[in-house]
């Protein structure tokens, strides 16, 4: 059988949530054509090589604004741009399929990628928008807007609990959306849990777009040398696939890296004992997933960055601070006295549970 899987390219959170469903589609035996852009092209292409087929398809323009003060005006803005781009990505959709034969649909959070005549189903985390103030209008419209493509996918299946779920408000108690075209999964990532020691006191991982990537990056190491212990700085910039140790103008307890690959990721998220990282849902689900104390600075401006934070930080599960705010030392100590993760996750048990919902 043959799945043609689309991933968003709004960050490499969509692409490494896929890995474990895709891994499992090759795994069983299907022929698996993947379509996305830019930096998660690249990640997919890099992780699974010639196990996959991979088409490049432009994605949709960001929703960001870097001034809250107009995000309504944005947001007027932004809404009939992505449905333009939504139709003519299904233009191209359509023409993909008439070329290949495809027995099944996979979008990661690309609302252009089905077929009426195909079983098609939507992978998301956000069935309603988080708006700055929590404006009921702007949020309750892009529920509007998702609870309107229910008749276009089979299911919609969130990467999250249907009880005391990760995602808070962003998919659950929602308005418009019944639980009949809904399935929540259980949480998704790449990473397993492997036996090592934690001998990393502290690993910071930098990521998201310029050039808040690089304000963070600047600001930790202005602070990093108050930090005691061993600690790893990956910087997120390149994603060429070498491991390469940065000259390092710090502490000698202090490694940096510009880039580290999956293989490497795991086992010094594994090795580290503590996470200080953006607040992305995919970073999330990692943390969740191996189980680790963390502290979350939110990417300014992005809303769903900073309710996830908030969100978690009032659960008492972890600390959060703006990026303006960041006082390393003071905030370390304080983030340490959270509980971290509130429940245990099995990987395997979502990933089988998508399977069984595609055979059903």
């Amino acid at each position: 059988m043959r799945v043609l899987y689309g991933v968003c390219s709004w960050g490499l959170g969509h692409a490494t949530r896929s890995l474990p469903i895709i891994r499992r589609l090759i795994q069983e035996g299907y022929d698996v054509t993947i379509i996305s852009t830019g930096r998660p092209l690249e990640l997919l292409n890099m992780e699974l090589k010639d196990t996959a087929e991979y088409w490049d398809f432009p994605d949709y323009p960001l929703p960001y604004t870097e001034r809250s003060k107009v995000f309504i005006i944005k947001f007027c803005f932004f809404a009939p741009r992505l449905l333009t781009s939504i139709i003519s990505e299904h233009k191209k959709i359509m023409k993909l399929i008439r070329k290949s034969k495809f027995d099944i649909i996979v979008s990661d959070n690309r609302y252009g990628v089905f077929h009426k005549n195909i079983p098609s189903f939507f992978i998301t985390h956000q069935l309603r928008l988080i708006s700055p103030a929590r404006i009921k209008l702007v949020e309750n419209t892009f529920e509007r807007f998702t609870f309107y493509f229910r008749t276009w996918f089979k299911n919609f299946l969130v990467p999250d609990y249907e009880e005391d779920g990760i995602s808070g408000a962003l998919s659950h108690d929602l308005n418009l959306h019944n639980l009949d075209k809904i399935e929540y999964l259980g949480i998704l990532s790449d990473f397993k849990t492997m036996d090592v020691g934690p001998d990393v006191d502290y690993l910071f991982s930098i990521s998201g777009p310029e050039p808040q990537r690089q304000v963070l990056e600047d600001l930790i190491f202005k602070q990093i040398n108050d930090i005691n212990g061993k600690i790893i700085l990956s910087l997120g910039r390149n994603l060429d696939g070498k491991v390469e140790e940065l000259k390092n103008t710090l502490n000698h307890n202090i490694q940096i890296y510009d880039f580290l690959p999956r293989e490497e990721r795991e086992l010094i998220l594994n090795r580290s004992k503590f996470i200080i990282s953006r607040s992305g849902y995919s970073t999330m689900m990692d943390i969740y997933g191996l189980g680790k104390k963390a502290m979350f600075i939110p990417t300014p401006q992005q809303t769903e960055q900073e309710y996830l934070a908030k969100y978690h930080e009032k659960k008492g599960n972890f600390h959060y601070v703006n990026q303006d705010e960041l006082d390393l030392k003071k905030d370390l100590v304080r983030a340490k006295d959270y509980k971290g993760p509130d429940r245990k996750s099995d990987i395997k048990k979502t990933v089988d549970k998508f399977m069984d919902i595609i055979h059903s």
